[in-house]
């Protein structure tokens, strides 16, 4: 009788921000904690890759400002519709903003990148019912 390996599915994170130096940071975090990271410079970028590469996306990660981000989520949603939404804003932001999109949850990019700003991060994205006031945390 032979057995079956399962893997389980690893979850696919697309980083959509223009700031290389977070895409890359954040990318090396969780590729080392086992996911599958992927940049995008913008959303238009994004949605070429998720089509080319046929990308079933867990998380996405993207500035809450970012021109069409409600249409992509709409669009992602058809596929994945347990997509995880994580709203990037900027300190002034954070206080007054509401989530660009239904069940994003605002986080701040870290100013420091720290063990304890990993951390956070890898929590966000391991839990999909974290706490969205300690996401909003100020580093």
């Amino acid at each position: 009788m032979h057995r079956v390996k399962r893997f389980a599915a690893v979850k696919t994170i697309l980083i959509v921000d223009r700031d290389l130096g977070f895409v890359f940071w954040l990318g090396q975090v969780l590729d080392a904690a086992g996911f599958v990271a992927v940049p995008a410079k913008g959303i238009a970028d994004a949605a070429e890759i998720v089509d080319l590469l046929r990308l079933p996306v867990g998380v996405l990660i993207a500035p809450a400002s970012e021109q069409g981000l409600s249409e992509f989520v709409e669009r992602l949603r058809f596929t994945s519709p347990d997509l995880q939404v994580i709203a990037l804003t900027s300190e002034a932001d954070t206080a007054r903003m509401m989530p660009p999109v239904s069940g994003a949850v605002l986080k701040q990019k870290p100013r420091f990148r720290n063990q304890a700003t990993k951390a956070e991060w890898l929590d966000l994205v391991q839990d999909p019912d974290c706490n969205c006031l300690a996401s909003m945390s100020r580093f």
